[in-house]
């Protein structure tokens, strides 16, 4: 079973990964989500009812389908105007949103629901100074670029709330953390220098 659960996600990036212009190594390589389904669910207070954090996780893996909702649950845009699924201080859709697998680290983009692979490491490691966040199957960071860290860790705050909703929806674990190694992350992400990590989300399915 660990072997499985250390392979398929290394598939699922090598069949999935598309280049932007073919032979063109240069470019960016994405990875384009299925929409979500945003007419199934559980009644909205059973949902709170059932949002907790939980740090553990079994071996199954998240698939494209799940990982483009909890994403658009987090930051994804929900109006014909481009504003997203969370409120930002005038406007600013600052946050960004980082997945960490074993096939590598990539940004989600929201403008085309996409996954850009921007490092094939495997970056888990830096979130994982606690030993149950390796057995997660994603770790997301958030990311922001507003000049106010407090305002910026405000966004990240709603982001990650969403998500911990979704997960509860889903029959999924999750968990929020600080414990991270933020400096290595702003530089294993190629993040710019008014980027700055806040947090980071354990995600995974049960143990079943």
């Amino acid at each position: 079973m660990k072997v499985v659960r250390s392979l398929l996600p290394v598939f699922f990036f090598a069949l999935f990964l598309t280049p932007l212009a073919a032979g063109a190594e240069d470019k960016p390589t994405y990875i384009f989500l299925p929409k979500p389904d945003t007419t199934v669910g559980k009644p909205f207070m059973q949902v709170l009812q059932e949002r907790k954090s939980t740090r553990e996780f079994g071996p199954r893996t998240i698939n494209q389908q799940n990982m483009g909702e909890l994403l658009w649950a987090a930051v994804g845009i929900n109006r014909p105007d481009g504003k997203r699924t969370i409120p930002t201080a005038r406007d600013s859709r600052d946050l960004d949103v980082y997945v960490l697998q074993q096939g590598g680290a990539c940004r989600y983009n929201p403008q085309n629901h996409s996954l850009e692979l921007v490092n094939p490491a495997i970056l888990t490691y830096a979130a994982a100074k606690q030993e149950f966040v390796k057995q997660a199957d994603a770790v997301l960071v958030y990311v922001s670029s507003n000049p106010n860290r407090e305002v910026g860790s405000m966004h990240a705050g709603s982001a990650y709330q969403n998500v911990g909703l979704y997960a509860a929806n889903a029959g999924m674990n999750n968990v929020v953390l600080r414990m991270i190694d933020m400096d290595v992350l702003h530089k294993e992400l190629h993040l710019a220098d008014n980027e700055y990590v806040i947090a980071a989300q354990a995600l995974g399915w049960p143990k079943k």
